[in-house]
């Protein structure tokens, strides 16, 4: 069958027939809806941040202010103004260029923190509010879903039939008796009815990634659009040589139907949830209450020996003079509870990051058991919401944190203040975000596999449709 017959035959029965539009309408519209939602909450985020920031930054502008104002008299109206302790400088984390495309669970994390004086690592995320846990663990639906578990359904629909249902309907044999085989049949009917799937949700993820965004510049956006577009369609090679296997292995219609959509729940279902409960159950992550246990013992601890721990904080710092200003003791031991309830949590806080690194290495290979899962791990790690961004924040900020105790500390424990100078020296919070080519870098071997899974189903399917005609009609 040539691609004009193959073509002519597709438009009647598929493109421009009910079933074509209704699958292109319904991938179309799901985009769209879900492209909608996904913009609106990343907008929202924005906002938020955006005043959450402006709200800090314009304390710290009167902080500095008074800082300023106090060196030029020499004197200070208060003991409490411009204390080091009230300094609070906001850390953001600012949305992926792509972070419509897969919001998922990312409301489950914090994307704001205040860096101060008065805050220790382990406490540092506690004060954070967020919807309802129940539908923010299932997480929203987004593009990389629809990519990941939608799109092989539709797949699934419009193909399971192609060969099995010419053979019912006795198609087949006039294909072949035209021909002399049925290869090039099977092929270019599987190549236009998914071309014509896919084309919709190209076109339409396109779009919606090519529109103006607050988060970052056009270029940025399409290059993390096309490399997510890429590893989607990859995927969607594999279910293109799953369905043309299940086609040419099985006889009939309800069989490959069944088989397909069997397989499809257990790539996109089974294996994830097995393999997320086997990493819990082999590395399960420290007892909370023991980290809040070991946090509340520091704090304690500290505040019953403050002068002690000032003592040798002072023997530390021998240029630091203890100021006769009348300034509460509680700044002083706040400070040293803080780094007291840091050293005894650190522990602890080490634990968590190593039991995750554990699970995370676990899921890294059992991912090769389903693609869904080596294609929503990458779809969505170039779209911005894994789970790896949001501890690098994390991180980042205790790391900010640590660094203003540092510069802060001997001032507090000495009832003084810092100098302008060191003010303006403290560095403001930006977060440092992978690049693309780390991220791509980080999915190359898995990605790899489903470029050598997919080329092995489509080669195993042509050399079963090179069998004997007997054999396949």
């Amino acid at each position: 069958m040539t691609t004009a017959t193959a073509f002519s035959l597709e438009r009647r029965l598929f493109v421009f027939a009910a079933p074509g539009a209704m699958a292109a309408a319904t991938i179309i519209l799901l985009a769209l809806v879900t492209a909608f939602a996904g913009r609106a909450s990343v907008d929202k985020t924005v906002k938020a941040q955006a005043a959450f920031a402006a709200e800090y930054d314009a304390g710290l502008q009167e902080w500095r202010d008074a800082l300023a104002k106090i060196e030029a008299d020499g004197e200070a109206p208060s003991p409490y103004d411009a204390r080091p302790m009230s300094l609070q400088l906001p850390a953001v984390l600012p949305p992926a260029p792509l972070a419509d495309f897969a919001t998922g669970a990312a409301d489950l994390h914090p994307t704001t923190a205040v860096i101060s004086g008065w805050s220790n690592p382990a406490d540092l995320f506690n004060e954070y509010e967020f919807d309802n846990p129940t539908p923010l663990s299932i997480g929203a639906i987004d593009l990389t879903f629809i990519a990941v578990a939608l799109m092989p359904l539709i797949m699934i629909a419009a193909s399971y039939d192609v060969l099995a249902g010419d053979r019912e309907r006795g198609r087949a044999k006039l294909i072949a008796l035209q021909a002399g085989h049925v290869r090039s049949s099977v092929w270019e009917r599987l190549l236009i009815r998914n071309g014509v799937i896919w084309a919709a949700f190209a076109i339409t993820t396109a779009l919606v990634a090519a529109a103006p965004t607050p988060v970052a510049d056009v270029g940025a956006r399409l290059a993390h659009f096309f490399a997510w577009l890429a590893v989607a369609l990859l995927y969607g090679g594999v279910w293109l040589g799953c369905i043309a296997l299940a086609s040419v292995m099985l006889k009939k219609s309800e069989t490959v139907a069944s088989a397909l959509f069997a397989a499809w729940a257990v790539f996109v279902f089974a294996v994830p949830a097995v393999g997320g409960a086997l990493a819990e159950g082999l590395y399960p992550p420290p007892s909370r209450l023991a980290f809040l246990s070991e946090m509340r013992k520091g704090e304690v601890a500290a505040v019953r020996e403050t002068a002690e721990l000032t003592a040798g904080f002072l023997a530390d710092h021998p240029e630091m003079t203890v100021s006769d200003e009348a300034v509460p003791g509680y700044y002083a031991s706040n400070y040293l509870a803080n780094r007291e309830a840091d050293r005894r949590t650190t522990p602890v806080l080490d634990a968590f990051e190593a039991s995750r690194a554990r699970r995370t290495q676990l899921v890294s290979v059992l991912q090769f058991g389903s693609p869904a899962m080596i294609a929503d791990r990458a779809l969505t790690s170039i779209a911005g919401g894994d789970l790896a961004r949001a501890m690098a924040f994390q991180r980042q900020a205790r790391t900010s944190l640590s660094d203003l105790s540092e510069r802060i500390g001997p001032a507090v424990v000495a009832k003084q203040r810092i100098s302008l100078e060191a003010f303006d020296a403290i560095p403001r919070f930006q977060f440092q975000d992978r690049s693309l080519p780390d991220i791509l870098a980080a999915s190359a071997a898995p990605l790899l596999y489903l470029v050598l899974l997919a080329g092995g189903l489509i080669h195993f399917a042509r050399k079963r449709l090179a069998a004997p005609l007997e054999r396949l009609l």
